[in-house]
Order: structure tokens, then sequence, then C-alpha cells
């Protein structure tokens, strides 16, 4: 379906360089009076920035992010473009020490969607009515707490989730990088309480207290820096307004050492030898299976039950394990206090058994829903 920027979004944008609002110049409408293809240009005369509007989806970025999006876009539309007055500015500053991390995430993640675009959707084992319950659970919210809010869904792979959003109720900015927001509006495309954008949450196009609701399910931690990507997140949220993170869990000794040794191996594979490998490493899952072992061997190494999300475990460069305290503690000094969990209880143990349970404890990824409250 042909789909461009919705007319509710573009107030919501802010530019990435100076923070100011932004004006839609569109090439051509759709007609819904949507636009596919055109420029959102920065208000702030002294500005001057400029993004491009590709397949409806706004490209938010900057420095070598926003190069990759800009360079063919400007060779493509030279003749519209020649007659605006626009300006290009690459934010200058220090060095990014999390940058070469966010290039390669765009890169294995922009794969992952496209080849996976409809999981969480109409995928045989992972289909929508699979993915509400999954979408409530790693949230923590209901669908009173989305009807008639403003959302922020923060990497939104293929749209899964802001489908389930904008169902119950919400207009959602549905963000992420590279190829992955393409999945997402070809997925979303009917979808008109849903806009995607291209941006890098360290660098979002939304002022502060824009969001009413923020949630981000299995990204954060792939960032290379969970805690600033999470305060990103929260400077977003208008006080009183929900922030729901859910990131990978601390599993036991040896998971972790399994874990480390496996993903310094995988993490350097190119995507297309890695998708190999994750469909071998389904085959391993299903045969355990089928003698009962798999949750067993599931504490100390990671099988999941779908080459999907093997590889998003697997190719990912970075990605960080938390606990529950830690997490916390980082939402209390942001402001945020927390309201719900998925936290699983601790039976009390013998000096043995607590021995045990730290060898061979089942991992459990930290989920948390907060209200803002600064």
């Amino acid at each position: 379906m042909k789909t461009g920027v919705r007319e509710w979004a573009v107030p919501l944008l802010r530019c990435c360089r100076c923070g100011s609002k932004l004006e839609s110049i569109p090439f051509h409408r759709t007609e819904m009076g949507e636009v596919p293809s055109g420029v959102m240009r920065c208000l702030q005369a002294s500005c001057g920035q400029w993004y491009p509007v590709i397949e409806g989806v706004p490209r938010m970025l900057e420095g070598a992010l926003r190069r990759s999006a800009v360079e063919p876009f400007v060779r493509e539309h030279a003749a519209a473009l020649a007659g605006l007055d626009l300006r290009s500015h690459d934010r200058g500053g220090g060095a990014d020490p999390t940058g070469a991390v966010r290039a390669m995430i765009a890169e294995r993640f922009g794969f992952e969607w496209t080849e996976f675009s409809r999981f969480g959707w109409d995928d045989p084992r992972y289909g929508l009515d699979r993915e509400e319950s999954v979408f409530r659970a790693k949230a923590l919210l209901r669908p009173e707490d989305l009807d008639g809010r403003i959302v922020l869904d923060a990497g939104c792979g293929n749209g899964r989730y802001a489908h389930w959003a904008t169902r119950y109720g919400g207009r959602v900015m549905a963000v992420d990088l590279g190829g992955a927001v393409d999945a997402a509006a070809r997925n979303l495309g009917g979808e008109r309480g849903v806009q995607v954008v291209e941006a890098d949450i360290f660098d979002l196009p939304f002022a502060p207290d824009t969001f009413d609701v923020v949630f981000s399910i299995g990204v954060l931690m792939h960032t290379g820096d969970t805690r600033r990507a999470a305060a990103c997140l929260v400077r977003t949220a208008r006080p009183g307004g929900s922030v729901c993170l859910h990131v990978y869990g601390r599993g036991n000794r040896i998971y972790e050492a399994v874990d480390g040794v496996l993903r310094s191996r995988t993490t350097r594979l190119p995507p297309a030898r890695m998708m190999r490998l994750a469909a071998g490493m389904y085959r391993l899952r299903r045969g355990l299976d089928r003698v009962g072992l798999g949750d067993q061997v599931g504490r100390f190494v990671r099988l999941d039950p779908h080459p999907a999300c093997i590889f998003d475990w697997y190719a990912a460069p970075v990605a960080s394990h938390h606990t529950y305290p830690q997490v916390e503690g980082w939402l209390r000094d942001l402001g945020v206090s927390v309201v719900a969990t998925a936290r699983r209880p601790v039976p009390s143990r013998s000096r043995v058994g607590g021995l045990v349970h730290a060898l061979a404890r089942r991992p459990e990824t930290v989920t948390i829903r907060g209200v803002v409250s600064r």
C-alpha cells in the first residue's frame, strides 16, 4: 500500500540538530494527502538542516548514518531539490564511542527484518495473536493504558508491537535504524495511527515531554550504552507518563560463559552466514525438544524456538545483560518510579540450594514499567 508521512505526526517531529520544529515539503502526495517523498526542513533559519522522506519514512539521522541515506536520495531527486534552498550540516563534536556499533546494528537488524519481515504477523509459529500476548507481557501495558495516548515505540523492528499499540487506541511513533523501518512501513502501511521514523535512540527527533507512553522491547541492550539509551527515552516522556523497558537479564555463570564464547565468534560472521548458522541451531533446538531436553539445555545455552530469534540473539554486535536492581536504580536516578515488574519470586534456599540455583538458574529478562515523577 502506498503510504506517506501522516499529518498528525509532523508537529511532533523536531530537528535533531537544534531541536526546532520542522516543515514538510512534499514532492507529491497520496490520495490520502500524505507525503511519500519529500523533505522535512528545520524552521530555524540559522540551522536550516533538512531530512529526506523516503517511502513515507522521515530519515531523521545525523553524521555517517545521515550520509548513507541522503546521498542516494539527492541523486534520485536532483531536479526536485534544485529549486529548494537547502543546506546540509553534519554535526561536529567529539568522537562518538558507540557510533560504529550503531552502524553495525543498523546493518544487522536491517538484514534480519528484511529476511523475517513477517515474523509476528503471519508467521506460522509467531503470528499476530501470539504477539499480542507477548507485547502485553513485555511492555506491561493494558489496552486502556494506550487508548488516546501519544506513544513512542523505540526500536520497532518490523512493526508488530506498534500495530498492537495503535489497535489499542494509541497514536504511535515507531522508531528504528536501517532497513527495519522499511519492513515496518510496509507492514504498517494501512495503520493511520502509526508513523514510522528512521532515527537513532541517542539522537531522537522529539522534544522533551512529548509522549504519554514510551516502550522499548528487546532493544536498549544492543545500543552499546543501555543506561544512556534509557535516559534518552525518559527525556521524551511527559511527567506522569509511562516508561516501559524490556532488556536481557543476566543468566547463571555457565550460561554467561557459554554465551560469551559463542557470541565472540557469531558476531564476526557476515549476516548471510549467521542466517545459515541460525537455521542449524534451530534444527538442534527442535531435536532437543523432541526428546524433552530443550528447556533444560536452555538453562546453559541460548537456543530459541525460531530462527529469527536465534539470529537476533547471536548476530547483534553488542548485547549487554542486566539485573532488576541495576535497571531499577537507573530509573530511580532518572526520576521514574517503578510501578510494575515481571520479576519472578526467588524462594528461600539452603546454602547448597543457593549454590545450585546460582549455577543452574533459568535466565530471566528484565521487564519494568515506571511512571515519570520528575
